[in-house]
């Protein structure tokens, strides 16, 4: 029940940070927001770092289940760089479809609070290996020479096409500017 019961507050913790900015997280709203009694998250989380930590590696987990949910179709034999550059644009969509939306703005609040609080900090470093060694992976698997130097380029212009995208409050790239763009950075 623990695990269920943590798992209900980080998503109400990123929901929270999704909607209301990281001012708006306490420990009462997320007890609101998961429809949990009074006092529940400080049992579970007794300091806003704690609720913090909480909603990052939830946040993270939940980001790397997506990729996770992609890897079958890397898995083809036929894979390239068109398949790789389609699905990544595929990827873009979906973290800013409204489903997902608020979710990606927790993400900003959380690296931005993140970049104040040098263990919150650690833990972004941490994922973001992650998500550089699958993006490496991915780009190698795609034929792609030279996939360590890019990754992480790739991840820049990743990070900053959908904060671009959350700012804007809609699309600002069509998913074939994406692909152009992608295209441009990734066949150098």
């Amino acid at each position: 029940m623990d695990k269920d019961r943590k798992t209900l507050i980080a998503d109400a913790a990123i929901a929270l940070l999704g909607s209301a900015g990281a001012k708006g997280l306490t420990h009462r709203a997320v007890d609101a927001e998961a429809g949990l009694p009074l006092g529940s998250t400080s049992f579970y989380c007794r300091t806003r770092h704690e609720l913090l930590t909480l909603a990052l590696l939830r946040h993270a987990a939940l980001d790397l289940a997506d990729l996770q949910a992609d890897a079958p179709l890397m898995a083809r034999p036929d894979w390239g760089l068109d398949d790789f550059i389609d699905l990544l644009v595929a990827r873009v969509a979906d973290w800013l479809s409204p489903a997902k939306r608020a979710r990606l703005v927790a993400r900003f609040e959380l690296f931005l609070v993140a970049s104040r609080e040098p263990e919150l900090a650690d833990i972004v470093t941490q994922q973001r290996q992650r998500f550089l060694a699958a993006t490496e992976a991915a780009l190698s698997k795609a034929g792609v020479s030279q996939a360590a130097s890019l990754a992480p380029r790739l991840l820049v212009i990743v990070d900053g096409l959908l904060l671009d995208q959350v700012r804007a409050n809609g699309a600002v790239l069509t998913g074939e500017q994406q692909k152009a763009l992608f295209k441009a950075v990734l066949r150098p």
